[in-house]
């Protein structure tokens, strides 16, 4: 049994110490003192051998229950009764189990104010910005870009409200990079777009609203919390600026930031 904490979410993980140390030993900076949500994880050998990956799976909702089912997996996340559980065939590997534990936590976090958010998260001046956008937007290159300055995470970031404003954690599904930096007031969230120049460009909130919900994983998928999804992030925005931001391929788009921001 391990639990998982981030940014006083928690989940408590039961299942074989086979499956489980490998996720203790790369989330060792997110074991929780205190048990969570239980999250059940069984080995079932009568399923169909995986197909895929898990992560080709999408969510499906009926009745408040999540259901996240492919070849070789069958899980299912009741959070009105507190738990979750994952069927998946032997040959499951770790990856697979941390997409179900993943989606676990979008919507635990969810219930409890807080947005689990497609971004890289990078601290500057003490303040965190959430750089934002789809696959393939260039958060990992702006991540590493970002030379000298603290990394939360460049995918998958954890967003809660704070006093004042919001808050911005590191998590484990991604690649964080600071070893000790795992939280920042969120300063800015900024849009990322590749282009020959840096710049900042104003946005519509409405603008902002649709891409951030878009990049609300999980969450965004279910017709029920739609109208919460929107609200939650109408507040933010009500508090924490919106940007696009155009960026080349070097750290310079910094100086645009420093320029604006202070």
């Amino acid at each position: 049994m391990s639990t998982l904490e981030i940014g006083g979410i928690s989940l408590t993980l039961r299942g074989p110490e086979d499956w489980l140390a490998p996720l203790d030993a790369a989330w060792a900076t997110w074991n929780g003192p205190e048990p969570g949500m239980p999250v059940q994880i069984l080995p079932d050998a009568t399923l169909p051998a995986p197909a895929g990956p898990y992560f080709e799976a999408r969510p499906r909702f009926a009745d408040g229950v999540c259901y996240l089912e492919a070849p070789g997996f069958a899980g299912v996340i009741a959070l009105a009764e507190g738990k979750a559980a994952l069927k998946a065939h032997p040959a499951a590997t770790a990856s697979d189990l941390s997409y179900f534990v993943r989606t676990v936590m979008a919507l635990a976090a969810f219930e409890q104010g807080a947005l689990l958010v497609h971004g890289a998260g990078i601290v500057h001046h003490d303040v965190a910005y959430i750089l934002y956008g789809l696959s393939g937007s260039g958060k990992s290159t702006a991540a590493a870009l970002s030379t000298g300055q603290p990394v939360l995470n460049d995918d998958l970031l954890l967003l809660r409200p704070a006093t004042p404003g919001w808050e911005v954690h590191a998590t484990p599904f991604g690649r964080r990079r600071h070893p000790e930096v795992t939280a920042a007031p969120l300063r800015a969230l900024l849009r990322l777009v590749q282009a020959p120049q840096d710049a900042l460009e104003a946005i519509s909130s409405a603008q902002a609203l649709a891409e951030l919900v878009a990049n609300s994983p999980v969450v965004n998928a279910d017709v029920a919390r739609a109208s919460l999804l929107f609200q939650r992030w109408q507040t933010v925005l009500q508090e924490i600026p919106a940007y696009r931001l155009h960026f080349r391929k070097a750290n310079t788009f910094w100086e645009v930031i420093d320029a604006h921001f202070g």
